[in-house]
């Protein structure tokens, strides 16, 4: 499989993947049917997100390849430029030495034109013949002949010369253009690898694009499950306090021969809602001490409100505890009461653990503005042990334990 293909497949099943992915929103009536769906959703991301580190690193892999692809096809075009001069300069030189062969040619013709000549005046009529005969002797003749013959042996060396360079230099430009032709040849390569490349990394991109746009999609489907979980949780939570109420006051009727009314205490400052979940009877059982483990959230309400149960389970329970130890549990704010957070509820600018809930404890109550503040412990926070102070607002969403 060719590397284009592998690239292609894998962002091919990418794609798929993602799509799959794609659901509709989840709609819960449960508050443990929401959390189910925010823990799919919310694991649903997390691949997501492993995805597009998948494809950027794909992305960046491939402009890096880009990279050095286009400057190789930089380099053989550098290389090709200077074997085009290195052409031209030999198709000079091999022009230049065409003269000189040509020249050279003209001239040895006429030496030898001229050794060949007639002269009316020797003894011969022949140039050559003539200037043998006119020797003084057989030294002066062997001279002569020698001198003849050196004359022409150079103008032929020199011819030969010149021919020579001139085969050298077509043989160098022949070299030089068969060069040329593979260079052409290597950037038209590397051209064809650089559109592919840049092809597949179009690809990768539009992989990442749809990806991110799932990522968004599961944002939207988290708030809305999120507020699913909210609303199951507030009604699961009504229902269980007026569960414990309605069972506390059947005892208490049980034993009396009139039936008594319940006892609703109702803060001064109740702005901030109006449904009792709980009421008379306070039984917080065990309350002696703090049986809470030291830097969580229940440990540091029950340090600053001994009155607390010591077996109320986690915080995201406590109203349903409180509730059924007689305590008025409601919507109220007050300053000294303890508010309970349902798990994934928005405790300001951040979400109680979407298990366990969180626990704090009210310091005041801002009526006119709608806001508590609170001071709370926990892990999540530099100070564990507490107190750690917060001003939030929508007072009469929460859940509110009055002693």
């Amino acid at each position: 499989m060719s590397f284009k293909k592998t690239i292609t497949t894998t962002i091919a099943l990418g794609l798929l993947t993602a799509s799959v992915l794609s659901t509709n929103v989840v709609s819960a009536a449960t508050s443990s049917e929401a959390q189910e769906a925010i823990t799919a959703n919310k694991n649903a991301t997390n691949d997501l997100l492993k995805q597009i580190e998948s494809a950027n690193t794909e992305v960046i892999g491939l402009d890096q390849k880009i990279s050095t692809n286009a400057s190789k096809i930089a380099d053989q075009e550098a290389a090709i430029t200077k074997a085009n001069n290195q052409i031209e300069s030999l198709s000079g030189q091999i022009t230049d030495a065409q003269k000189e062969v040509s020249k050279r040619t003209v001239v040895l013709k006429k030496q030898l034109v001229t050794l060949q000549e007639k002269s009316g005046d020797a003894v011969s009529g022949n140039v050559y013949v003539d200037f043998l005969l006119n020797s003084n002797d057989l030294s002066d003749l062997v001279s002569r002949s020698f001198t003849i013959n050196k004359l022409n042996q150079a103008s032929k060396e020199a011819l030969d010369d010149v021919n020579s360079a001139k085969a050298k230099l077509s043989g160098l430009k022949t070299e030089q253009e068969n060069t040329k032709a593979s260079l052409v040849a290597t950037k038209t390569d590397l051209e064809k690898q650089k559109a592919n490349l840049e092809s597949l990394k179009s690809e990768a991109d539009q992989k990442q694009t749809a990806l991110s746009q799932k990522i968004n999609d599961n944002k939207d489907e988290l708030t809305a499950l999120q507020a699913d979980f909210d609303k199951a949780s507030t009604e699961e939570a009504d229902a269980a306090a007026k569960k414990a109420a309605d069972d506390a006051n059947n005892a208490n009727n049980a034993k009396k021969d009139t039936p008594q009314p319940t006892s609703i205490d109702t803060p001064s400052d109740n702005k901030g809602g109006t449904s009792v979940f709980g009421g008379s009877g306070k039984v917080a059982g065990n309350s002696a001490g703090n049986s809470y483990a030291w830097g969580q959230c229940t440990w540091y309400v029950k340090s600053v409100a001994p009155w607390a149960g010591n077996n109320w389970g986690n915080g995201a329970q406590w109203g349903a505890s409180a509730a059924a130890a007689g305590f008025t549990v409601n919507h109220i704010p007050a300053a000294g009461a303890i508010v309970s957070f349902a798990g994934g509820q928005m405790v300001g600018s951040w979400a109680a653990d979407g298990t366990y809930g969180h626990v704090a404890y009210v310091q005041s109550y801002d009526a006119a503005a709608g806001t508590i503040t609170i001071t709370q412990g926990g892990m999540g926070f530099s100070n564990p042990a507490g107190p750690n102070t917060q001003t939030i607002s929508n007072a009469g969403a929460f859940t509110y334990i009055h002693n």
